[in-house]
């Protein structure tokens, strides 16, 4: 009469099954398996899970599952079997469709909310403002002094509340009529609701 272990073992081999094929098929670790067939309990995981395996195994190879378990019960004292496996050690990480749509969902939250933060910080921040024309405390015996400068491209500019055009590289360019002695000019940049950008200029005009 065969033991546990040859039972399991002579069977895999009549059905020409390697382990590796049913640990794969059974979704098992392939050293329970060779334990089962070994008959090296204190190899297998807490006694629930190694019930769990029996059955599975006697179905896969077509013997009875209940006669297993008994044999498995009369050869072996589950209480003398060290309870150092958990569920969450045997828990295998399977990627199934639910798991994929699941993670897709997330990734489209984070991308919606990663695109408000930055909708909302562009709308919230200044934008950038670069004054190339005039220079600072610049003195000129012209009445016209050329307005020129670098913003961004959705933005507008506005030369002591009048407005200068800018085009779709941020650059705008303007003239602003002086008036005798020092003119005092702000250059404003701002985006719809957001913090304006204010730079300073003087300019004095000498006759």
């Amino acid at each position: 009469m065969k033991n546990f272990g040859e039972l399991l073992s002579s069977q895999r081999k009549k059905k020409r099954i390697s382990l590796d094929k049913a640990a794969l098929d059974l979704v098992i670790k392939k050293r329970y398996l060779e334990a089962l067939e070994t008959e090296q309990w204190e190899k297998l995981p807490e006694p629930t899970f190694a019930r769990g395996y029996i059955k599975s195994y006697a179905l896969y190879l077509g013997l009875d599952s209940n006669y297993l378990l008994a044999l498995y019960r009369r050869e072996f004292d589950e209480s003398k079997l060290p309870k150092k496996t958990s569920f969450r050690e045997e828990k295998r990480l399977f990627f199934t469709p639910t798991k994929f749509i699941n993670i897709v969902f997330i990734i489209a939250v984070i991308t919606f909310i990663t695109y408000i933060i930055v909708q909302y910080s562009s709308i919230f921040s200044s934008p950038k403002l670069e004054i190339i024309s005039p220079k600072e405390d610049e003195t000129t015996a012209l009445p016209i002094v050329q307005i020129a400068g670098k913003t961004e491209k959705d933005a507008t500019v506005s030369v002591n509340g009048q407005f200068l055009p800018v085009d779709d590289k941020g650059n705008f360019n303007g003239e602003y009529k002086l008036t005798d002695g020092k003119n005092y000019i702000e250059i404003i940049a701002s985006f719809r609701l957001s913090p304006k950008n204010k730079m300073h200029r003087t300019v004095r005009l000498i006759k």
